[in-house]
Order: C-alpha cells, then structure tokens, then sequence
C-alpha cells in the first residue's frame, strides 16, 4: 500500500471512529419501523411503514445537507458530486416478516455481545445507513468530487424488484453499480429464478382415514419452519408412532395433539433463505414424506399428497424428481425450495422457488417441470423466469472492489456466485459487494437476525473507499 493510500485509511478510519456511534444511532431509528410491505395507500403505494421508513432515510440525509429525490414515492436517490454519476449503490430499506423465535424485540435494536440485533440489521437497513455514512465521510474528506456518486434506497426489494423495474425504466442507472445486500468479496454472478404456481381439484371424499386439510409455508423465497395437517381416522398412539420415526428421519419436530375427533400433527423445521434451502430443513416437505407413508384411504387428494413426496422429496433441494436437476462452472447447483401450500378438502394450490445457474436458460424448464406434475395429477397454472446475472470478474470495477477487500481485510480476494437476487439483477456490469463476510450466518429472514457492529464499520470504510478511489 502506498503512503498516499495508507493516509487515506487513516483519514477513513479517523472519521469512522468519530462517527460511528452516530451511524448506529440511524440505524436504530430505522429497525423500529416496521417497514414490511403491506396494502397500497394514498401517497404509500407499498403501505405506510415502507413509506415512513423512506421518509425517515430522507429527513437524515437531508440533515446531512444532501438533497434527495423521491421516486413515486417507493424509492428515494441522493446524489454527491457532479452529475450524471459515475458509481451508484443500491439498497433497501423494507424487510421480511419478523417470524417467530426472536430472544430480542426485533424492532427495538439490541446490541449485545458485540452483535447488533433486529429485523434488517443485515438485510438491508445496516448495509443501506453504511453506505449512507460512507457517502457522508467521502464529502468530508473530499469536498470536491471530480466524478458523482448517487444513493438509491427502495422499498420493494423483498417483494420483487417492482420499484427498482419502475425507477429503471425513466432512469438509466450510472455505469458503475453495487448493491452491499449479500456478501463480500464480489458477488458477479447471481442465479435466475423460476417460480412456478400450482395445485389440483377434486370432489370431497369422506372415506376414513383422511387427509382434512395441510397448511405449510407463507412464502415461497423462505423455507417453511412450520406446517400442520389436520386428519381424522387413526388412533391418537398410531400417529405418535409415526411423529417418532419420522422425525428421528427428517430431523424435524413432529408431533400431534388430539382436538375433538381430529388429530393436528404439527412439523417444526429450520427457516433459511430459499437461495440456500440445504441450510435449513423444510418442516413441509418432512410433513409431506409422513403424511404419504401412512395408510389413508384412497382418495384424489392422497393420491396428490404421495405425487408431491415423489416430486418434492424431503432433502431433495435440487430438483432431481422434477428433472430439473442441472449445474455449471460459472454458477453451481440449481435448487429448489418448496415454499407453499394450502390443501383442504376439495383442492390444494402450492409453489416452489427455484434458483437456477446460467445452463438453465437454454432449457425449457418450464416444460420439464410441467411434465413432471401432469403425471401426478397437477396443473401448472402459472409461473415467472429470470435469467442468470453474470458480470465478468476482469473488469476494472470488480478489480478494484477486489483489490478494496484485500486491502482492508488481508483475505484473498475471489468472486463469488448466489442464489439471492438483488438490485443488480438486471442491471449490465452491476455486483454485490457486501455486507456479509465469509463464514457467518447472520439469520437474515430469520428469528435473531444480526451483524457484528465492527464487521459494519468495517464495511462502511470499504464503501467510502470505493467513492473516493472512484470519484474523488
């Protein structure tokens, strides 16, 4: 490192010092609110707490001095230095469910251990008032700019991408983009998604026993912790029975309780992000695996309970039974995460996430998958496909995020693939640089979700580094 760049990260590391106490003060404001996307409302198209969280980004930027400028009211952009800019970060500000499990008030941010706890303290608040600070830091110590550097906060990212599609399609974003929503080094290479819809309808059946209804899942991009079956027909102690064998081999918590007649079985399992659903245990496919392996009456709906087992295996996170199984150099394994479903007595409707490598888009994936359902009984009724995101690790931008890491943290540098899509997805060169560093698990759409404050700071450094070797 040179003596002109050993001065900077000193002058960085000066003000971060100064600063930082302040920074956290910002971000606790912002965990209080929660900013989960809810019905559209006068002025708040996304629901007044996604709005509220905006607003109050805008008011400490503005106290900052900066102006900023609202997008339709579902996203917000502050600028430094001169314009058009030349490097952009994109971020967001509305969060997932808070979900249950939490040892902290997930809206009030406790700092504990070291650790920062609460709803959005790593997915996305504490990496978006990072790259707030980072700006604030640039300006201080380079009031004059030679090249822009634009902020771009939204409100719809976990729901998505809507706000950043609509901004996009009046604005043009700058030519160099990072979003810090993932992880370090560089992130250059995010899988595509398909996300397909389906289900099945038949006449009631009462022939005993019987499936009544299955309730799994609330969303397809998290894997369900939780699913629940009421049926009817079997002695209290033949359903223990299988609760213990089949959770000693699903490795979720099965159990059920006797409620007038009926027996509910309840199956808890590990909620993970659905881009890594081997990190979790999927509480409704364990259900699933059970529910076919007991003797119920014949009937349309069991026989869709046994099709989903033979089509969403419990453990099978890649697509193997559907055929979809695939995966290449540049962006791994595809993976599936059977997110959803509601079954009652008449008809059953369910989807599955999959986020699937570069190979995937020369495939009718779609196709193969509704092949697969047909012979089970199951209509395709609708689905979406985005292809694969890749930005080529020998640019000068990469390059230079690389060479930032390694100097600031003394780890190789490398890039890197995911199965998350961010603000970058569609944007040509955009990457992920940050927030997450190698060998954490944060519980990001989790219960006890966190960041190590110093792994923050650390990270707002590198982001005032990039505007200031980029722009100052």
């Amino acid at each position: 490192m040179s003596n002109n760049k050993a001065e900077l990260r000193q002058k960085i590391d000066d003000w971060f010092e100064k600063n930082s106490d302040k920074m956290l003060k910002d971000l606790e404001r912002l965990i209080e609110i929660r900013s989960v996307r809810g019905a559209e409302q006068k002025g708040a198209p996304y629901g007044a707490p996604s709005r509220e969280a905006l607003a109050v980004a805008s008011a400490m930027l503005e106290k900052q001095g900066f102006s900023v400028s609202d997008f339709e009211d579902i996203m917000i952009t502050a600028d430094l230095g001169p314009t058009p800019p030349l490097l952009g970060i994109l971020a967001h500000l509305d969060i997932v469910e808070e979900g249950e499990g939490w040892d902290t008030d997930p809206f009030k941010m406790t700092v504990k251990d070291g650790n920062a706890y609460g709803r959005g303290v790593i997915d996305n608040k504490g990496p978006a008032v990072a790259s707030m600070y980072a700006m604030y830091c640039a300006r201080d110590l380079c009031p004059e700019l030679k090249n822009g550097i634009r902020l771009i906060l939204g409100s719809g990212e976990e729901t998505g991408f809507d706000d950043v599609t609509q901004y996009l399609r009046k604005n043009d974003p700058p030519p160099n983009v990072f979003s810090p929503d993932a992880d370090f080094p560089v992130v250059n290479t995010e899988k595509g998604r398909f996300a397909p819809f389906f289900g099945a309808k038949w006449e009631k059946d009462t022939d005993l026993p019987r499936i009544i209804s299955i309730t799994g899942g609330k969303t397809m991009n998290i894997v369900p912790n939780r699913a629940e079956a009421v049926i009817e027909g079997f002695s209290l102690s033949d359903a223990e029975g299988f609760c213990r064998k089949y959770s000693e081999k699903t490795g979720a918590s099965i159990s059920v309780a006797s409620d007038g007649g009926r027996l509910v079985i309840t199956a808890l399992g590990t909620a993970t992000h659905a881009s890594t659903p081997q990190l979790g245990n999927n509480a409704q496919t364990a259900l699933i695996e059970m529910l076919a392996a007991m003797p119920f009456a014949q009937s349309k709906s069991f026989g869709c309970v046994e099709g989903l087992n033979r089509l969403f295996g419990h453990g099978d996170c890649n697509g193997r039974a559907l055929g979809i199984e695939m995966s290449d150099d540049i962006s791994g394994k595809l993976t599936v995460n059977f997110g959803v479903i509601r079954l009652s007595e008449y008809e059953f409707a369910g989807n599955f996430d999959s986020r699937t490598p570069a190979c995937a888009d020369e495939v009718d994936i779609a196709g193969i998958t509704k092949s697969a359902l047909i012979r089970e009984g199951i209509e395709l009724t609708e689905f979406s496909i985005s292809k694969c995101h890749h930005t080529p690790g020998d640019t000068p931008f990469v390059k230079n995020l690389l060479q930032i890491y390694e100097d600031y943290t003394g780890n190789a540098p490398e890039c890197l693939t995911t199965g998350g899509q961010t603000y970058v997805h569609d944007i040509p060169g955009g990457v992920v640089f940050g927030c997450g560093f190698p060998g954490e698990n944060y519980h990001a759409h989790g219960a006890n979700e966190y960041v190590p404050v110093e792994q923050l700071i650390l990270s707002a450094k590198m982001f005032a580094q990039v505007i200031l070797d980029m722009c100052g």
